[in-house]
């Protein structure tokens, strides 16, 4: 099977074709039934580069093997491959790994906080910028900005209100995207169990999207940034205090499937929720509640849709 350099720089971005996608990946399975499939964008291109790794030390072994016929114009094509990968992975999966480590400058202290679920936080960075942490959140920053920009990282969502410096431009990454602002307040919202990373501004103006830079917006005041898996970053005018609203005591539930409003419950109340059924979990709800408490929630939700509930030991479960 004959795969070209393209079909593979396609294949590691993510811009193959269905019939392409399929032709590689049953290339790489005949050579390889060691490295599973990775279900990330950055997991995939390291998967991609394994397992030409591993086909390159095989055949690099029956080199020294007298016994055994070498296919070297095979061992060749592998060797031009592994090499556009470098290129790519070099801009693509190495950048990535450099860019989303906060780089220590001057000796500078890394701090690191998180929250469990149930929690909220705010940290105040050196430079005035304040975060608010929702809950089962991570984020790792500097003690103390000392370089040309002011970097972070999040996992989970967070609030920022972003002190304005026109010399460094404030940067926030995640494991899959990537914000640059210079003064401004917005949303970010990339859990790593949920489908999507959701960014939404509430003042200002901000750069978000993939590491690679043709798939980045400039978000404005009420506009929303969303990023899906193998999908173009998109996005869309939103009232900005829907997606803070859990800075205010708030539940906003708009249209979404009560399986993403689950989540969302186990992170803000601190408890489990099983859902009995797959057409349950796909059954879609909206509700605006305000300083409400978990049973408050239940009961409306269960007068709205009919659905059954019980909460014992700070596990909820929803049944038909």
């Amino acid at each position: 099977m004959n795969i070209t350099e393209e079909e593979i720089k396609r294949y590691a971005s993510g811009h193959s074709s269905l019939e392409e996608k399929k032709r590689i990946e049953t290339w790489l399975k005949e050579n390889d039934q060691i490295v599973e499939p990775a279900p990330g964008e950055g997991e995939q291109l390291q998967s991609a580069w394994n397992k030409l790794s591993i086909n390159m030390k095989q055949h690099a072994q029956l080199v020294d093997t007298p016994i055994k016929r070498v296919n070297y114009r095979f061992l060749s094509s592998i060797a031009a491959i592994a090499a556009s990968l470098v290129i790519i992975i070099g801009v693509g999966w190495v950048t990535y790994r450099y860019v989303t480590s906060v780089p220590v400058q001057n000796n500078a202290v890394l701090k690191k906080v998180h929250t469990e679920a149930g929690q909220r936080l705010t940290v105040t960075l050196s430079d005035g910028s304040s975060i608010i942490l929702n809950g089962k959140s991570e984020l790792e920053y500097p003690e103390k900005f000392d370089g040309q920009q002011r970097l972070v990282k999040l996992r989970g969502e967070g609030f920022f209100d972003i002190a304005h410096d026109e010399r460094r431009p404030f940067i926030v990454n995640t494991d899959s995207s990537f914000t640059q602002v210079l003064g401004t307040r917005f949303n970010l919202k990339a859990y790593a169990d949920d489908a999507q990373i959701v960014m939404t501004v509430e003042r200002g103006k901000v750069r978000f999207g993939r590491y690679d830079q043709k798939d980045q917006v400039v978000l404005t005041k009420g506009m929303q940034g969303i990023m899906d898996f193998h999908k173009a970053v998109r996005s869309n005018q939103v009232l900005p205090e829907d997606a803070m609203d859990w800075t205010e005591d708030s539940f906003v539930i708009k249209n979404e499937p009560l399986a993403n409003v689950a989540k969302r419950l186990e992170r803000r109340y601190a408890v489990q929720v099983n859902i009995d059924s797959q057409q349950l979990r796909s059954l879609t709800v909206t509700g605006t509640f305000k300083n409400a408490n978990l049973e408050d929630i239940m009961n409306s939700l269960a007068f709205s849709t009919g659905i059954n509930y019980t909460i014992k030991n700070k596990t909820i479960t929803i049944r038909k």
